[in-house]
C-alpha cells in the first residue's frame, strides 16, 4: 500500500480544522471560501492516495479526475474569496463552480485518457464563455481582463489542437493559481507584510505545475519531488493564517485609539496628538487652538427617547463636526457628550474663534430618527496657545473653564427638541 501522502492529508487535515475554527470566531466569507478550498486540497489528497493503490483501470482513472478537479476547484474558491464579499456566499460560489464545469470536463476527459481533439476544444470554448459570464458579474473586474482570457484559452485550445494535453492541464491550472494570487493581493486592504509573503507563495504554488512537469525526469530518484512541490500551498496557509493575525492586531489597536461608537480619536490619542501640536507650536513659535465641545442639555435625549436615540445622535454630531475641521486638525470625543478638537496652524484669537463658530454652525442641522427630528445645540469653549496656556493641562481647564463660561452665559437658543418628523 502507498501511504506517500499520509503526511500531506494529515497536514491538510489539520489546516482545515484551523480554518474551521478561525471561521466560528470572526465569521468573514472569505473564510468560508478558503475553508471550502483546504477541504478541496483534502479531497485531493484522498483522491490522489486512492489513484496510487488501484491498477490501472476505471476506479484509478474516476480516482485521477477526482483529484485533478478538487486542484482547479479549489482555485476557484480562493480566486472567488479575493473578490466582494456577498452575503449570499453559498449561492454565489455555487454559481461559479457551476460555471467551471467545462475546465472540469477538460480534466476528466484527460483523467479518461480521451485522445481526440474535438472534446477538449469544444471544453475549452464552453469554459471561456462561462468564465467569462463569471467576470463579469465581478464589480471589481480590471477593464483588461477580456484579452488576457481569450488569450489564455486560446494558447489552452491550441495545445488541445495538437494533442499536448499534459502541457494544456499544466496551463490551466497555472493561469488559475496566477489568477488567486493577484485577485488575493487586489483584495486586501493595503499590502501588508502577510499579503505580500501570501501573494508570492500563491504565485510560487502557480508555478509549480509547469516547473515540476519540466524538472521531474531530471529529478527522479532523488526523492525530493513531493516534498518540494507541496511547499508553496503550506506556505499559502501560513500566509493566510498570518494575514489574518495582521488583520486583528491592526483592529485591536484601532479600537484601543478609536472611539467605538463615532469612529473618533479617543482622549489617549487626543492627549497625544496635543502634545505633539504643542511641540510643533513651541519650535515654529506659532499658535494652536484647543476647543473643548458640550452637548447642551444632550441628557435629555436619552431620557425620553432611549439610548439608542442618543447614540444616533452622537453619531450625527461627530459626523457634523469632522465636516467643520480641516485635514491638519483633530476632532476626538473624550467621552459622553463630551468633544474636542485641535486647531492648528491659527493666527490669531480671532480667526481661532471664527472657526469655531463653524463648528457652531455645522450642528445646526437635523437628523431623523424612528419618526423624530433630533437636534442639538453645543457649548464650545475655547484657549489658545501661548496665550491661555503653555502645556496640555493649563490648555485644557482654559478650554474647560470657557465652555462651562458659554454654558451658563447662553444657550444660543438650541435646546435639544425632540419631535414628530
Amino acid at each position: 500500500m502507498n501511504l506517500s501522502v499520509v503526511p500531506d492529508f494529515l497536514a491538510i487535515g489539520g489546516l482545515v480544522m484551523v480554518f474551521a475554527s478561525l471561521l466560528k470566531r470572526t465569521r468573514q466569507t472569505r473564510l468560508r471560501y478558503w475553508l471550502v478550498g483546504w477541504a478541496m486540497i483534502l479531497v485531493h489528497i484522498v483522491a490522489q492516495m486512492v489513484e496510487r493503490n488501484l491498477s490501472a483501470g476505471p476506479g484509478a482513472d474516476a480516482a485521477l479526475a477526482v483529484s485533478l478537479s478538487m486542484l482547479l476547484l479549489t482555485s476557484v474558491a480562493f480566486v472567488w474569496a479575493g473578490s466582494d464579499s456577498r452575503p449570499a456566499w453559498w449561492y454565489d460560489l455555487g454559481i461559479t463552480l457551476l460555471a467551471a464545469a467545462p475546465d472540469v470536463a477538460f480534466f476528466v476527459l484527460a483523467a479518461y485518457g480521451v485522445e481526440a481533439p474535438l472534446p477538449f476544444l469544444g471544453c475549452t470554448v464552453l469554459g471561456l464563455l462561462s468564465t467569462a459570464w463569471v467576470f463579469r458579474r465581478d464589480r471589481r473586474r480590471p477593464r483588461w481582463w477580456q484579452p488576457v482570457l481569450v488569450g489564455i484559452y486560446a494558447l489552452q485550445g491550441l495545445l488541445a489542437w495538437q494533442g499536448r494535453i499534459e502541457q494544456a492541464l499544466n496551463w490551466m491550472l497555472f493561469w488559475h493559481y496566477l489568477a488567486v494570487a493577484f485577485c488575493f493581493y487586489r483584495g486586501a486592504a493595503r499590502p501588508t507584510v502577510g499579503v505580500l509573503f501570501t501573494t508570492v507563495s500563491f504565485v510560487a504554488w502557480a508555478a509549480v505545475f509547469p516547473v515540476a512537469s519540466a524538472l521531474t525526469p531530471w529529478l527522479d530518484g532523488w526523492g525530493i519531488e513531493n516534498e518540494a512541490w507541496n511547499l508553496p500551498k503550506f506556505l499559502v496557509a501560513t500566509g493566510l493564517i498570518f494575514t489574518l493575525l495582521e488583520e486583528q492586531i491592526g483592529q485591536a489597536e484601532h479600537a484601543s485609539q478609536h472611539d467605538e461608537l463615532t469612529g473618533l480619536p479617543n482622549r489617549r490619542v487626543f492627549a497625544r496628538r496635543l502634545e505633539h501640536a504643542l511641540r510643533r507650536a513651541r519650535d515654529s513659535r506659532g499658535r494652536i487652538a484647543m476647543l473643548v465641545i458640550d452637548l447642551d442639555d444632550f441628557k435629555r435625549i436619552n431620557d425620553t427617547l432611549g439610548h439608542a436615540a442618543g447614540d444616533a445622535l452622537l453619531r450625527f454630531v461627530a459626523q457634523q463636526l469632522q465636516q467643520g475641521v480641516r485635514a491638519g486638525d483633530t476632532l476626538a470625543r473624550l467621552g459622553g457628550d463630551e468633544f474636542a478638537a485641535i486647531l492648528t496652524e491659527v493666527a490669531d484669537r480671532e480667526a481661532a474663534e471664527a472657526r469655531a463658530d463653524r463648528l457652531a454652525r455645522a450642528l445646526e442641522a437635523s437628523t431623523d430618527f424612528q419618526g423624530h427630528r433630533l437636534s442639538i445645540g453645543a457649548s464650545i469653549g475655547l484657549a489658545l496657545y501661548p496665550d491661555d496656556g503653555q502645556d496640555e493641562t493649563r490648555l485644557y481647564a482654559a478650554a474647560d473653564r470657557a465652555m462651562y463660561a458659554s454654558k451658563l452665559a447662553q444657550r444660543n437658543g438650541t435646546d435639544p427638541a425632540a419631535e414628530p418628523a
